[in-house]
């Protein structure tokens, strides 16, 4: 059986004998989403999506989530770190700019603001045109089943793909050589998915270090959960929790429970959505689905599209106009994997910090070298179980887990796997000449001997010397909004994103102008499976 030190020396052996590092070369994208507030009492914004930043429908890079206010911000893709992080900032920098002139900033947390009932959250609107339509009835739909406050959640999305060269190495490595055009996407599908399935058995490990949402204010539930204690000023939190984002609390879906996708085979996960996508709900049957001529959700299916079935990784493909995810995956394959579980990082103005993405993509080359075992149905239940009491219970670091092998302690857990983390960032180091991936290890590694490094540790801190988690993250909010402010735009960039805006609303125009039906025909013409 090979090792994780086996096939990093084969990789080594690989770039030797091919005389470059190209295979080390990874693709990697950004989405932070961002929820926009009153300055003054940091309350959701009721304002519409800002005009001079464009149409949030056909933007590339500023567009809008669930919420008309919760602001979504997409890179291109980049072969290296600081290339994302320099498109994020620039892109920070303008909009902060725009939202300064009409009182607003941006809520730095994954967890929302206050926010007073259901009706405070409006709904994104993009247009008139079909597809305009289409996105906002879906959210109609989520509204209807699981309610708008939980879909203010905010989140910082991680798009990651190996370079062509790995690939030659990988299939070299595994003994498929001379793999014809179809076979190497099968191989590349089949590997994709084999990352998947390592980065759900250790992805407590993302919640652990980079959680960072410990605490909520009182609104986001009904009802004080026994698990949370109550802080001042209406914010309840987990004493030892890290990501209540990302535990039974946060963005999880009862109705979907027994959804259990475990990313065995490519066909498999994809007739699993496709059969929640025909699957009745009857609590869904009771809302209706077209009702006084209003649409309150897509269908009434258990899924009404495949983006309602929620994970923390999904494996991905850029689709054609029209295309539904799932068959783009099984016409053309995998061709990147997606990290959800991340939270944002509050302490930084973007959401996120240049280390955290040089650790994730350790974390992601680990997960593709360690083995491709499959998971049984059982240990599926075990990580979702284990998952859940790591977000909220992980700041415990002394306390037992089980990880599928009888109870463990979170630190030597978690301490083994940073020493196998440590052996990947110092190969990718010394291959690439730059220190920044060991660095990322060591910064991790410091959070277990002080845990009052753990971000989550951090905001909770912050939530105690403001009197509540309102006051500390708008406090935050001013705080970084001011820094934006007090760094000049450059006309350059003024310019590229004017034109942007521009042009993304002409795009919009075009496509409503080009709708030849109406909505009823286009959506039972969109829904019907491909």
């Amino acid at each position: 059986m090979t090792t994780l030190t086996d096939a990093l020396q084969a990789l080594a052996a690989y770039c030797q004998q091919a005389a470059t590092t190209s295979a080390l070369t990874f693709h990697r994208g950004v989405e932070r989403e961002a929820l926009r507030v009153e300055h003054s009492k940091g309350r959701i914004s009721h304002k519409p999506h800002p005009k001079s930043l464009g149409s949030a429908l056909t933007h590339s890079s500023i567009t809008t989530d669930y919420s008309e206010s919760l602001m979504e911000f997409i890179t291109d893709v980049h072969p290296s770190v600081e290339g994302v992080i320099q498109e994020l900032e620039d892109i920070h920098n303008l909009v902060n700019h725009e939202l300064f002139k009409q009182d607003e900033c941006l809520w730095p947390a994954s967890m929302p603001c206050y926010l007073n009932g259901n009706d405070d959250v409006p709904i994104a609107y993009y247009g008139e045109s079909n597809t305009g339509k289409l996105k906002r009835a879906y959210r109609e739909g989520l509204s209807n089943r699981y309610g708008r406050i939980m879909q203010c959640i905010a989140g910082m999305h991680y798009n990651f793909s190996f370079d062509k060269d790995f690939w030659s190495f990988l299939e070299n490595y595994k003994g498929k050589s001379n793999l014809s055009g179809l076979e190497k996407q099968a191989f590349q599908s089949d590997s994709y998915f084999a990352l998947i399935r390592n980065f759900r058995r250790s992805s407590w490990m993302l919640s652990l270090l980079f959680g960072a949402s410990p605490a909520i204010d009182e609104s986001f539930l009904p009802k004080k959960p026994e698990s949370l204690e109550e802080l001042k000023e209406n914010t309840w939190f987990g004493p030892k929790a890290t990501s209540l984002r990302m535990s039974d609390l946060g963005y999880q879906n009862k109705a979907q429970a027994d959804l259990y996708v475990c990313y065995n085979e490519v066909d498999t996960y994809i007739s699993t959505i496709k059969k929640a996508l025909r699957t009745p709900y009857q609590r869904y049957q009771d809302i209706g689905v077209k009702v006084d001529g209003q649409y309150r959700q897509l269908n009434s299916n258990l899924l009404q599209i495949e983006n309602e079935y929620y994970s923390d990784i999904r494996p991905k493909r850029v689709t054609q106009p029209g295309e539904h995810p799932s068959a783009a995956l099984h016409a053309r394959g995998v061709e990147y994997i997606e990290v959800r579980i991340m939270d944002l990082d509050p302490s930084s103005p973007i959401g996120m910090q240049s280390s955290t993405l040089y650790f994730i993509d350790v974390f992601l080359l680990y997960c593709m070298l360690r083995g491709d075992e499959h998971l049984g149905s059982a240990e599926c239940s075990q990580l979702r179980v284990m998952q859940q009491e790591i977000a909220s219970h992980g700041r415990d670091l002394d306390m037992d887990f089980d990880f599928g092998q009888g109870p463990t302690k979170l630190r030597t857990k978690a301490e083994d796997m940073l020493n196998s983390l440590a052996e990947v960032a110092a190969f990718l180091s010394n291959k690439t000449g730059n220190p920044a991936y060991t660095d990322a290890v060591e910064l991790q590694r410091e959070k277990l001997s002080d845990e009052s490094k753990l971000p989550s540790a951090q905001l909770l801190e912050l939530s105690k010397a403001h009197q509540g988690y309102q006051n500390a993250m708008l406090a935050l909010s001013k705080k970084q909004q001011a820094e934006w402010m007090s760094r000049p735009l450059s006309a350059e960039l003024t310019n590229e994103f004017a034109l942007k805006a521009e042009r993304s609303l002409q795009d919009q125009a075009a496509i409503e102008a080009a709708d030849e039906v109406d909505f009823d025909t286009f959506l039972v013409d969109y829904l019907t499976p491909q």
